[in-house]
């Protein structure tokens, strides 16, 4: 079995020749580097499913953080010789790793995009370049590419046509694999829609846009990504803007979907309808501590009416749902019986290969504020100890987090205070894993429960 070490070993024999370039680039004298004569733009893509937020350099020097299914915007370099790295950071760890190394010769008025994708791993680049494209702000074109960056996927079609064209075999954009782009072409303004199918059967369509709007006098990039939890949709499709600026693209046979929770302590069990329709129940008897299935949002606004179960005339609460496309949403009922609100929270975590994730929302009503720790289950409090979440009020959400994997204990206790006000929850979490916990008031006012609603995979 490979140890860390011969990981390490094996990723600075692979780096070793780039290390040697940084060397001789280094030993240069002043008075032999050549000048800059102009610029040229290059950009980081982070393509890997299961990596968190990695670290972009030229050279040494800090570009900036680029999360999964997201760029770096074009920065301006002077055209002169440089190598481009993507690194990743571990909490705890006393270095960060090179994942991967690019020498790019920067010429001026040129674009360079660097993609990181396989897997942590076994890391690979995919690189292109184009000729920088002056706009005038006069245009009423833009200019449009594709790449193919999903492992998953395999080879597909590409259309891109007026909004409502059915596509036809013959007049695709043309056919991608893994790793593959179709360069740019000018579109003009709109409106379009993008369709992905199988190769050479433009009957199976695996993803159909929503309305895409291009920005004139502009370059955009639409990237396909392997899916991950947070999204509906079966295909990661994102737009990057030049600028750096990331839009996701909705399929319009996935609709976001929206779920209920109740944690509403005192709060009888409650039945849930959409659109103000009492005839069709779409979340049944859901009682103190349960979660319900996932249902489609297919409007705008879409009112919610939660009532007594059994009972529609006996209304719990209401309010309306706005629709956030390609989303997974949990609506929690919580609150005391006269004092009933909803926390809107969405599935916003992805699995990654290098630590757990968690995610610890306040929802009790009888203590304001809270501490939370996440200790080595066992370990006792004490002054010594700070707490990993301090001051949680009432509502407040930690959003996803990284944990230690193993065997971890949850603790709650008053802010600014060591005696726990909660039975300690125990969790053996692994990398790769998503935990969502919810913290709940009781019968015992002073004491709050730590509740997992939710663990992905």
């Amino acid at each position: 079995m490979e140890t860390d070490q011969d990981k390490k070993f094996r990723l600075a024999r692979r780096l070793a020749p780039v290390g040697m370039a940084l060397l001789v680039v280094a030993g240069c004298a002043e008075g032999t580097r050549p000048e800059a004569t102009g610029k040229g733009l290059v950009r980081g893509i982070h393509a890997i499913v299961d990596a968190p937020e990695l670290t972009f350099l030229i050279e040494e020097n800090n570009i900036g953080g680029v999360g999964y299914r997201r760029v770096s915007g074009f920065q301006e370099w002077d055209d002169l010789e440089y190598n481009f790295n993507f690194d990743l950071t571990l909490s705890g760890e006393p270095e960060a790793t090179r994942l991967a190394s690019e020498f790019i010769d920067v010429v001026a008025d040129m674009e360079y995009t660097l993609v990181l994708a396989g897997t942590l791993e076994n890391p690979w680049l995919i690189m292109w370049e184009d000729a920088k494209r002056e706009w005038t702000g006069t245009e009423t074109v833009y200019e449009l590419d594709f790449v193919h960056l999903s492992p998953l996927l395999g080879e597909v079609d590409i259309y891109y046509d007026a909004d409502g064209t059915v596509p036809v075999l013959g007049n695709e954009a043309g056919t991608m694999s893994h790793g593959e782009r179709l360069p740019y072409r000018e579109f003009s303004e709109g409106p379009y829609e993008l369709i992905i199918t199988a190769p050479d059967d433009p009957s199976t369509i695996l993803f159909q846009s929503e309305t895409v709007l291009g920005v004139p006098g502009q370059r955009i990039t639409l990237a396909l990504f392997d899916p991950d939890p947070s999204i509906t949709a079966p295909i990661g499709v994102n737009a990057f803007f030049s600028s750096g600026e990331n839009s996701s693209l909705a399929d319009v046979g996935s609709p976001p979907q929206v779920r209920t929770m109740h944690v509403a302590f005192g709060t009888g069990s409650f039945d849930g309808y959409l659109n103000n329709n009492l005839d069709n129940m779409v979340f049944p008897n859901v009682s103190f501590g349960e979660l319900s299935g996932y249902v489609d949002l297919l409007e705008a606004t879409t009112p919610l009416t939660l009532t007594a179960v059994g009972d529609t005339t006996q209304v719990i609460m209401d309010g309306e749902i706005t629709r956030v496309n390609n989303s997974r949403r949990s609506l929690i009922l919580w609150g005391s019986p006269d004092a009933l609100l909803i926390r809107d929270i969405q599935q916003s975590g992805r699995p990654l290969s290098t630590y757990p994730l968690i995610r610890i929302t306040n929802l009790s009503s009888n203590i304001s504020t809270l501490d939370v720790y996440e200790l080595e289950a066992g370990t006792d409090l004490n002054e010594d100890i700070t707490p990993n979440f301090s001051g949680a009020v009432s509502g407040i959400t930690t959003n996803f987090v990284p944990a230690l994997s193993g065997s971890r204990e949850f603790t709650i206790t008053l802010n600014g205070e060591q005696d726990p006000i909660s039975t300690p929850v125990v969790l053996d979490l692994a990398n790769g894993e998503i935990v969502d916990m919810v913290i709940v008031d009781t019968a015992d006012p002073v004491i709050v429960d730590l509740v997992v609603f939710e663990t992905i995979p």
